[in-house]
């Protein structure tokens, strides 16, 4: 099973391999932020204090072998709707800290480990290339993941529908 993040407003499945049993997220109906209120860690473990449709993401992710977030490129970084529900995955680890290839990071919840993938569209400098490939590297060890991708989308996107 796959967790699917995006911020598309239509996602190719086929051009994704994204089966009928597979989650799919789309960021652009995240509003609310996640505030560091420590409740999904603490008080409702894995669950946030939001009651939306991103409140149980947590376990969408323990439930799945491979994560896919889609985003368009903003300065070397996901984009506003994917962060905040990349941020909402908050309790997805726990919030004691371990060393991890020679950095701090957020100890594991389970040992389970997932792949992450990243498709990126838009203007992309080299600088932002750079930029994406720390971050998603920063992101895959703290998701403690197996592996992780950066992929460049090379299509239009147009009206945030990407087309090849």
């Amino acid at each position: 099973m796959k967790t699917i993040i995006h911020d598309l407003e239509h996602l190719d499945k086929e051009l994704f391999n994204i089966s009928d049993n597979d989650v799919i997220i789309n960021a652009n109906g995240c509003s609310n932020s996640c505030i560091g209120c420590f409740s999904c860690w603490i008080k409702h473990p894995k669950v946030c204090i939001y009651k939306d449709e991103y409140s149980n993401i947590t376990d969408s992710l323990k439930n799945s072998d491979e994560l896919i977030i889609i985003s368009k490129n903003r300065f070397g970084c996901y984009s506003e709707s994917v962060k905040r529900v990349l941020e909402r995955c908050i309790g997805y680890v726990l919030p004691y800290f371990t060393i991890r290839d020679k950095h701090i990071h957020h100890a594991s919840r389970y040992d389970k480990k997932i792949n992450l993938i990243t498709y990126f569209y838009g203007d992309i400098t080299n600088q932002d290339l750079e930029c994406l490939d720390s971050l998603v590297k920063a992101n895959s060890i703290n998701l403690n993941a197996s592996s992780y991708e950066v992929k460049i989308l090379e299509g239009k996107v147009i009206n945030n529908v990407y087309t090849d």
